[in-house]
């Protein structure tokens, strides 16, 4: 009786899935570095908004040197790969508010596709003393509407 009733209210659009929910959500991406004080690094996070196979948003941009201790720039960008097995990747956003305690927030990107979007992730990056790039990335984000229950 259960099934016959669902399989009527999905039939009549009673029932509409929601994968939206299952991957869309904040991603993040930390650099430490050793200054001797604790907590100095490099941080960008965002929230991953999949639209449907073509779009994602990535809402609230925000990129931020994790202070005390090492006052050095910090840069991000998002990543997208295609469903063709290419990428693509936003302009580098640097934090330009020093040690503030929000960072700078460069709002909604949204990358320009007429291709599918796979999957996304985020990069950040912080200069050493010495001169030398230490970086990270988040984990993946794999769009719902390419990748149904993945």
């Amino acid at each position: 009786m259960l099934g016959a009733a669902l399989a009527i209210a999905a039939l009549s659009g009673l029932l509409v899935a929601s994968p939206a929910q299952a991957r869309d959500g904040v991603s993040s991406a930390r650099v430490r570095v050793d200054t001797g004080i604790p907590g100095g690094g490099a941080l960008v996070t965002t929230t991953v908004d999949f639209v449907n196979r073509r779009k994602v948003v990535f809402r609230n941009f925000t990129v931020r040197d994790l202070c005390p201790g090492d006052n050095r720039p910090v840069q991000a960008r998002a990543w997208w790969h295609y469903t063709d097995g290419t990428t693509g990747k936003s302009a580098v956003r640097k934090d330009s508010n020093g040690c503030g305690d929000d960072g700078t927030n460069f709002g909604n990107i949204t990358p320009p596709s007429t291709k599918g979007i796979s999957s996304v992730y985020l990069e950040v990056w912080l200069y050493t003393g010495s001169g030398t790039k230490r970086r990270n990335i988040s984990l993946t984000r794999y769009n719902q509407y390419v990748h149904p229950g993945r």
